[in-house]
């Protein structure tokens, strides 16, 4: 059985939804926990902390050692303090799991600056901040876990999802590179694309799909990428049983001559270029969450419609 004993773990959005799920997991296979939460997805003030400390009471009940920090992750000087604080009680940070984001949809005429900007904050700049404060604790232990959550809007696009889109498709670049640097240092570094029901899901699911999109698989395959088997610079996507690897793929090329090279040829070859093998398109996020359904429902035997 793969154990994470004396191992620690730090993850962001862990009140809730996957973050929660991620916490418990790793606690049940024995590791430390470090929680990082704002509230800031809960728009009900009196309920900042409640889920936060939810989660740590049943973190504790699994008998695992917890810090819990009510913290957004904007917030660079906490960020440190919070560093401090996990390094100062175990001594070490073997795993990072940056799972805080927010959702939110809107047409790209309405978005405001204030909406981009924060999107792009949590998203990418929370990772960024957090990732550079541990990066060199796991570089001086010479061992690293780091695992960034993405989504199906950022690798497809989706309606009404630019910002969210946009910044999810950021970390995949930031995972590209950060492995290359990670890896004479033992430090894997990879994204995971989930999509499971929790809060921020459940009014985007089908009733009559939600129950197939439990978080027994996406936990698996985020443990799995917490251990000292992990790949690197590899984006796994995971949902309702069903698990594989993604990336940006070239399809075979056409070769346009030096006296040829203009505009009218590339549209008389287009056809060649788009339906060039191998392919396997997904339309957008939507239709991605589709193709995991209808995979899952037919090893069932469902009839989900469609």
């Amino acid at each position: 059985m793969m154990r994470f004993s004396e191992q620690v773990a730090v993850i962001t959005g862990a009140a809730s939804g996957l973050g929660r799920a991620y916490s418990l997991a790793l606690a049940q296979r024995g590791a430390k926990i470090a929680l990082i939460d704002s509230g800031y997805a809960d728009t009900r003030e009196d309920n900042e902390r409640a889920e936060l400390e939810a989660t740590v009471t049943k973190l504790k009940a699994l008998g695992a050692d917890v810090l819990d920090f009510c913290l957004d992750v904007r917030d660079e000087e906490g960020l440190v303090q919070a560093v401090n604080r996990i390094h100062q009680q175990w001594g070490r940070i073997d795993i990072l799991i940056h799972s805080a984001s927010i959702h939110q949809t809107c047409m790209f005429d309405a978005i405001t600056k204030e909406q981009w900007q924060a999107q792009w904050d949590i998203d990418v700049h929370g990772c960024f901040y957090l990732t550079k404060l541990i990066w060199p604790l796991m570089k001086q232990q010479n061992y690293g876990r780091i695992v960034v959550s993405s989504a199906a809007s950022g690798l497809y696009g989706n309606m009404y999802e630019t910002s969210f889109s946009t910044s999810k498709m950021a970390l995949i670049g930031f995972v590209n590179s950060l492995s290359m640097e990670g890896a004479e240092h033992n430090i894997c570094v990879n994204s995971i694309t989930p999509h499971a029901l929790t809060k921020m899901t459940e009014n985007h699911l089908a009733p009559s799909v939600k129950s197939l999109f439990s978080t027994s698989s996406v936990n698996a395959v985020l443990l799995y990428l917490c251990t000292k088997l992990a790949p690197t610079g590899k984006h796994l996507l995971v949902a309702a049983g069903s698990v594989s690897h993604g990336g940006f793929t070239e399809f075979r090329h056409i070769r346009i001559g030096e006296d040829n090279c203009k505009p009218e040829s590339v549209h008389e070859h287009w056809q060649d270029v788009v339906r060039a093998p191998p392919c396997c398109h997904h339309a957008s996020g939507e239709d991605q969450v589709t193709a995991w359904a209808k995979r899952c429902a037919m090893e069932r035997g469902l009839d989900i419609g469609g």
